[in-house]
């Protein structure tokens, strides 16, 4: 799509510099996940990619206010109601490019609740209305942020389980894989919400979240995801139900090392797990072997065996099936760890409350939660939105005449209310938000860094840095 900065606001924020006191010189705002949101902490990812793609450099032109003006005027059915004067300085004065600062908690930082996570206000007193126009863009940072934060959460579950019954905590980097690419609304928000996930994880079938991290974080193409062969139901039915067992042996044949995906459930799950891959195949599973990289089959359900039954139902009946068939080792723990040359994933309809009643299954079932995988689509990338985590964006100071004045709302709804003043993060063993006087007064570090400024990216992030600090 065609990107016009002018126009990339709600409809009313083009009238509001009408409404602002005549002398109001600088709009102060900023961005925080409020209290009552559904994860504690929100890891913060993302804004570097709005920042590249739409804010940096010149990005107001002589035609995009043209084009603005004229929608404006049908739009609102008033030749009068763009504001005009405020594009053109910017395009005479600066040349295009955005007089505004944003300052930024470094991305990848999970931070409690009710704290602020990012500041702008605009540069150029002609220019105070700037501010907010830029809400609607900034704000849309939720997704990617949203993501990591249930991403992360994930973790913090699966970490949990694998202490409890694991020897090794190594594959906690592949536990969640990310599925979710078909089932968004668009592939930016595949890329930047996939890229969200990649902060806690390695797994990954959304390329875009690669590439976006790539081009937008400096990343590594060779560290930053990892997938592996799989088989969908178009590839196991492809011969019929007869032909089942053929196309097992071809995709076998195919990969003769490494960790491949076979979806197991096209007919018979049972019939597949106890004649094909434990059966018939097993031979040749178990003869897999590479000395640098690990030669796994993993079995997928998709569906579930029978009416009535649950995935962690479901998943202990594979566990023990594939035990039956393969065995494998106890643990120091005490816990049932199956051959490394077979595993299981569950993907299908997954969340978090799913994935921890199938971690609690298999661990009372006497597994360690290392055998198993998931693959999360709609629930990682899909099923969310901006009120998950409560985000809002507010005005809580504004200049006028020379002078700062505290701006604030405070409805019957207290879960609402909003801060005041010029605001700082601090650190002091708990996140703190404070006044920005305060920071100085007391030589406090400010973690709040400005990342934009005058249509410059001032300091950036490398994705390397957003893992680093997302660390559990």
């Amino acid at each position: 799509m065609r990107k016009n900065i002018v126009t990339l606001t709600d409809s009313y924020k083009m009238t509001h510099y009408q409404q602002y006191p005549k002398d109001t010189e600088v709009v102060y705002s900023y961005f925080e996940s409020r209290t009552g949101a559904k994860f504690d902490k929100t890891v913060f990812v993302g804004l570097q990619y709005f920042l590249k793609e739409y804010l940096e450099g010149v990005v107001v032109t002589q035609e995009k206010i043209d084009e603005a003006e004229a929608l404006a005027s049908a739009h609102f059915m008033n030749p009068d109601i763009f504001n005009k004067e405020m594009w053109q300085h910017i395009v005479d004065e600066y040349g295009g490019k955005l007089p505004v600062r944003i300052k930024a908690v470094p991305e990848g930082t999970p931070v409690p609740t009710s704290n602020v996570l990012m500041t702008v206000e605009n540069t150029d007193p002609k220019c105070f209305a700037l501010t907010n126009h830029l809400e609607t863009l900034l704000t849309q940072v939720w997704h990617s942020s949203t993501v990591a934060s249930l991403s992360r959460k994930a973790k913090s579950i699966m970490f949990d389980y694998l202490t409890k019954t694991s020897d090794q905590k190594d594959s906690i980097m592949f536990q969640l894989h990310d599925f979710g690419m078909r089932g968004v609304s668009s592939m930016e928000s595949a890329g930047i919400g996939g890229m969200g996930h990649l902060v806690n994880f390695f797994g990954t079938d959304t390329v875009n979240a690669m590439e976006t991290a790539r081009d937008y974080y400096n990343g590594d193409i060779a560290n930053i995801a990892y997938s592996v062969p799989a088989t969908e139901h178009s590839v196991m039915t492809a011969e019929g139900p007869e032909g089942e067992a053929d196309v097992t042996q071809r995709v076998l044949d195919a990969y003769p090392v490494g960790i491949v995906s076979i979806v197991s459930d096209s007919y018979n799950i049972e019939n597949f797990i106890n004649n094909y891959i434990g059966g018939r195949f097993k031979d040749q599973i178990m003869a897999r072997n590479h000395d640098e990289i690990p030669c796994k089959v993993v079995v997928r359900p998709d569906s579930l065996r029978f009416k009535g039954d649950t995935p962690h139902e479901q998943m202990v009946w594979i566990a023990n099936a594939l035990w039956a068939k393969f065995g494998g080792t106890v643990n120091s723990k005490g816990f049932k760890v199956l051959d490394p040359h077979i595993g299981l994933i569950w993907g299908d309809g997954i969340d978090l409350q799913g994935i921890e009643m199938i971690l609690e299954s298999i661990t009372e079932a006497g597994f360690s939660t290392e055998n198993v995988v998931f693959g999360m689509g709609g629930g990682l990338l899909q099923k969310i939105n901006r009120d998950t985590q409560r985000f809002a964006f507010k005005c809580s100071a504004q200049k006028r005449s020379g002078e700062w004045i505290d701006v604030y709302k405070k409805p019957l709804d207290e879960s609402k209310a909003s801060k005041k003043g010029r605001l700082a993060l601090v650190k002091n063993g708990d996140y703190r938000t404070v006044i920005e006087k305060e920071v100085r007064m007391t030589r406090q570090e400010d973690l709040l860094k400005t990342v934009f400024e005058n249509g410059e990216v001032v300091k950036e992030y490398s994705f390397d840095e957003l893992r680093e600090n997302a660390k559990l």
